[in-house]
């Protein structure tokens, strides 16, 4: 008998986690609204992951759980490598990207001790919010008025007291990005003791012409660090992998400043969902499908929007966000919060069909129209 539960319980529970998370699932939004439990769109979380071979992995790494995970490390970095093309040295892995980014600060706080970062505003403020805990000075730059990096003008921001940029493409919570080509020839022109940063966390949602990865750039420039995610397409942000393509000259600093061990469980599901590229382009086709859905209403609507490459919208809602944050969660759905300079603006992440469907139906009423 297992401890603590019986064994017909043990095979249900198993059962739940192998049945993926599919659309539409129209009984499992009456439920949602017969027990009151509201839609969660607030935190950019991918609602059809894990994957089924993910899934798979999950249950089996139980077994590896008395053991240290230096082996999945190892072969988690060699698969990424050969994905991207690199040498496995240039692969770092992180607890989340969300570690990497930290470490990201704390290298700059080690070598420039009151140094200078320069970020967007509004962004993804893990970084920049760490870096002033690090006594960093922070130096924020306007976006564009397309709402996206304004290069130029973080260009000339870049001064001798600054020691890394930070540039999340696409952008959170806007959901822009800015072209490769545009992005490449920022990050040549930037001094080589200044670090530059670029979060590429929802790059596998972009269908947009001319936006890409820089990462092929790791192999030429020496002071680029390129951040990847499992939490958004790979739908595993509870189990905290993320990594980084990395420098060669940077790539040791990097791993030098790890904090702790990534989990096996995470490392095993990461493996598995990095293989299952059917999973991967099917979430992908379901999240860009809906939100073009979404996009198409805000026009019919009238409402201005951000052109998104996430898995979110983000649009100006016409009023302080309070009022419309209310007006959903009346209607059993919770909605981002407030971001600095963008007082009226709603950032919506895209959940499974039949959840965009209750967005879709309760957007009219909420924004008054």
């Amino acid at each position: 008998m297992l401890s603590g539960m019986t064994r017909r319980g043990a095979i249900l529970g198993a059962a739940a986690l192998l049945t993926p998370l599919a659309a539409p699932r129209p009984a499992a939004a009456r439920a949602t609204q017969a027990t009151g439990q509201p839609v969660l769109l607030n935190g950019n979380e991918n609602p059809y992951g894990p994957s089924p071979a993910a899934r798979q992995a999950i249950l089996a790494s139980a077994g590896d759980a008395p053991r240290y995970a230096d082996g999945a490390m190892e072969r988690l970095r060699k698969e990424l490598a050969d994905r991207e093309g690199l040498p496995v040295a240039q692969v770092v892995l992180g607890s989340g990207s969300g570690e990497l980014l930290r470490i990201a600060g704390l290298l700059a706080a080690a070598r420039a001790p009151g140094s200078e970062i320069i970020a967007a505003r509004p962004t993804y403020e893990e970084l920049p919010d760490f870096a002033e805990r690090l006594s960093l000075k922070v130096h924020w730059v306007a976006p564009d008025s397309a709402h996206r990096h304004d290069l130029p003008a973080m260009r000339t921001a870049v001064g001798s007291a600054t020691s890394l940029v930070y540039i999340c493409n696409p952008n959170n919570p806007t959901g822009t990005a800015v072209p490769s080509e545009a992005l490449a020839a920022f990050l040549r022109s930037l001094p080589t003791n200044v670090v530059a940063v670029v979060d590429e966390a929802y790059i596998d949602f972009v269908d947009a012409t001319g936006v890409a990865s820089v990462a092929p750039l790791v192999r030429q420039l020496p002071n680029l660090v390129v951040l990847r995610t499992f939490s958004k397409l790979h739908g595993l942000a509870g189990l905290r992998i993320g990594y980084g393509l990395v420098s060669e000259p940077l790539a040791k600093s990097v791993a030098d400043w790890m904090l702790v061990w990534p989990n096996s469980t995470g490392l095993a599901a990461a493996s598995a969902s990095l293989a299952d590229t059917r999973f991967q382009k099917s979430t992908r086709a379901a999240i860009i499908t809906d939100r073009q859905r979404v996009h198409a209403a805000l026009d019919r609507l009238g409402r201005a929007h951000t052109e998104s490459q996430g898995n979110f919208v983000f649009f100006d809602t016409g009023a302080p966000i309070k009022q419309f944050q209310d007006r959903m969660l009346a209607r059993g759905l919770v909605v981002g919060r407030r971001f600095s300079g963008y007082d009226n603006w709603a950032r919506v992440t895209i959940g499974q069909r039949d959840e965009v469907d209750r967005f879709l139906a309760a957007l009219p009423q909420a924004l008054g129209a």
